[in-house]
């Protein structure tokens, strides 16, 4: 059975991995994958802590059978350095980025769990009136944190721009 719940203090432990240390998108210096897990995950937990504070809710981790198994993650766009480093960037300062669809367990991949997780996330920000949802699309690989661009292109996303193996697209909301 899955079950999909708001990121916050008393859960944030059960991010799954690699996504709880990862901060390739909350920084724009070259990504250090030799970091202490340990500073990873404060720097994360601080980064949360601050767009919660500025945006308010900004991630999900989805549970199947009481296993964290994915994660999802947006916030405004200049929430995210990287973002700028995209040939086919940036997003939209109206619109929400969505900076993580991941599942973590591969054996899960391809059941649907991500567009769930996509859905619970776009019902959020409806209900808090954003106009829109960009992000980088992977063309070429599934195993993206950003999402495979075929699962966007199925759920209604349509292409802003694509210059790369990264197209950026949206969907209005």
């Amino acid at each position: 059975m899955l079950k999909i719940e708001k990121v916050d203090e008393s859960n944030f432990k059960d991010i799954p991995s690699p996504c709880k240390y990862c901060l390739y998108w909350q920084t724009s210096v070259p990504f250090d994958e030799k970091m202490l897990k340990r500073e990873m995950e404060r720097e994360k937990q601080e980064w949360f802590s601050k767009v919660i504070g500025e945006f308010g809710n900004c991630a999900f981790i989805a549970y199947f059978g009481g296993a964290p198994i994915g994660f999802i993650q947006c916030a405004p766009p200049r929430c995210f350095p990287r973002v700028k480093e995209y040939v086919s960037g940036p997003p939209s300062q109206d619109a929400v980025f969505l900076a993580c669809l991941y599942i973590a367990n591969e054996k899960a991949r391809g059941r649907g769990l991500g567009t769930a997780m996509l859905e619970e996330l776009l019902a959020e920000l409806r209900k808090r009136r954003n106009k829109g949802v960009e992000t980088f699309g992977a063309k070429k690989t599934a195993n993206n944190p950003s999402g495979p661009l075929r699962l966007y292109l199925k759920r209604g996303f349509e292409i802003k721009n694509d210059k790369d193996d990264f197209p950026l697209v949206r969907f209005k909301l």
